[in-house]
């Protein structure tokens, strides 16, 4: 499924993003939680664990290690925040959290090398270095990290008073990610998160200095108060401080999904016009600095191993993005991280009490999830290849899976003549190839194949009808 294409290569057109919608649809995971069941739980995990073992399924490791504490709440944020009172409900955590990684260890024992690691929150670096070297210790005891591995941690600027950089590097991170809201006070203000321009700038300095391979930010638009001015200040001290990697993301409020979003005044947002206008603009901007545009608003270096594996052709996508380790497993550590295993999705508990249960009866805390069906797999292999890619060889499908493609996916092969009328894609008897204008919008395209989506856009059409 590799591309001859570029998929670099953009053409801005804001009259197509307003006709096809600039979607958020998140592909890293397929199917979404929502489609979890309870019935899959622990013993169900520990079983795909074993049919891993007979060799049956073997991939390669990684691992996600969820700290699920803040020290305020970020009224914009839509992850699953604990507020730490005190260190003493940080310490617990990290207590049990180590008890997982023992028994999450006994079930991988002699497994293969771990290529990725990451910290995610949550404020990872809320954290102290002794308590992150105490966790990365244990990881190292019960699994088996590679020496040249991507370990990633990511970093609040606020808090490297608590996990200074430098010791982060000593610790064995080599892969920084920084949120940036907006510079100005006021977009501060509306979402509760105060973080000073000089601090931000000068931890991705510091990152720089002692070693971190790689730097991404990940930058927010949309966000109340936010207009095309501030946001432009905002975009030019990032680009100006020279990350490897700068990821764009919209802000999406809904606050009857996520309650701290209710604390924010749905006037103050930004309206649909502006959000597009600093979209288009940053891409723009990205593009005239040079970056390279890997996908899903995610710009890179010339010289940065997603760009370098884009080219090369062997650019991933998994649970954590876009990734050069191809088809890992991922193992869940931590309050309500999820993770996959062989054709599996599951996900630890959310609430923080039935994980600490779970763990005090040595019962590794799966709350919930799927093994996917083989049309599952087969329209995830589609998507992610196009994310990839930018083109899909039909035999290249077939080749895998016992279908005939024009056969299987007739519906969907008629619903994207509408997109390449409007110049996303060409459309031919071997292949699907997005073009430089459908590359923006590639979200759009993958959505065609989502059978979730489908059937849920049928039931609000029949709710309507009757």
């Amino acid at each position: 499924m590799h591309s001859q294409s570029s998929p670099h290569l953009i053409e801005i057109n804001a009259d197509l993003i307003r006709r096809f919608g600039y979607n958020h649809q998140d592909y890293r995971l397929y199917p979404q939680t929502d489609y979890l069941v309870e019935a899959f739980d622990a013993h169900a995990y520990a079983a795909w664990i074993n049919i891993r073992k007979t060799g049956r399924v073997h991939r390669s490791l990684s691992l996600y290690i969820h700290i699920p504490f803040c020290n305020t709440l970020c009224c914009h944020c839509h992850f699953n925040q604990v507020i730490a009172n005190d260190n003493a409900c940080i310490t617990r955590y990290i207590d049990y959290l180590l008890q997982e990684i023992k028994l999450q260890g006994k079930l991988f024992q002699d497994d293969l090398k771990i290529n990725q690691l990451h910290f995610g929150g949550g404020t990872p670096t809320l954290l102290s270095t002794t308590q992150l070297s105490d966790i990365m210790a244990e990881i190292r005891r019960n699994f088996n990290l590679s020496r040249e591995g991507e370990f990633c941690i990511e970093v609040d600027p606020r808090q490297t008073t608590h996990a200074p950089l430098n010791t982060l590097r000593e610790i064995g991170f080599n892969c920084a990610i920084i949120s940036v809201q907006d510079f100005d006070w006021q977009v501060q203000q509306a979402i509760h998160r105060i973080q000073t321009e000089d601090d931000t700038i000068r931890t991705i300095q510091i990152a720089q200095q002692v070693g971190f391979k790689t730097i991404r930010i990940e930058l927010t638009y949309g966000l109340p108060k936010q207009n095309i001015e501030k946001f432009n200040h905002t975009l030019e001290r990032i680009i100006a401080s020279c990350p490897s990697q700068i990821s764009l993301s919209g802000y999406l409020h809904i606050p009857e999904k996520f309650k701290p979003q209710q604390h924010i005044d749905a006037v103050d947002l930004p309206g649909t016009e502006i959000k597009l206008e600093m979209i288009l603009h940053a891409i723009s901007r990205l593009s005239s600095a040079g970056y390279i545009h890997i996908g899903m608003n995610l710009f890179a270096k010339h010289n940065d191993q997603l760009a370098i594996a884009q080219r090369q052709g062997r650019l991933h996508y998994n649970l954590q993005g876009y990734s050069i380790h191809p088809n890992d497993d991922h193992v869940a550590l931590g309050l309500s991280a999820i993770g996959s295993i062989g054709p599996t999705i599951s996900q630890n508990y959310c609430d923080l009490q039935l994980y600490y249960d779970k763990l005090d009866h040595q019962i590794i805390p799966i709350m919930r999830g799927l093994e996917l069906s083989a049309d599952d797999l087969l329209r995830r292999s589609v998507i992610h290849a196009l994310i990839c890619h930018s083109v899909l060889s039909f035999e290249s499908v077939e080749t895998f899976f016992p279908i005939d493609f024009k056969r299987y996916f007739s519906v969907e092969l008629e619903e994207l003549l509408i997109h390449e009328k409007a110049g996303l894609l060409t459309l031919n008897d071997d292949e699907i190839s997005i073009t430089p204008s459908g590359q923006l919008l590639i979200n759009s395209i993958c959505m065609v194949f989502d059978k979730y989506l489908r059937a849920c856009r049928q039931r609000n059409l029949y709710s309507r009808l009757i």
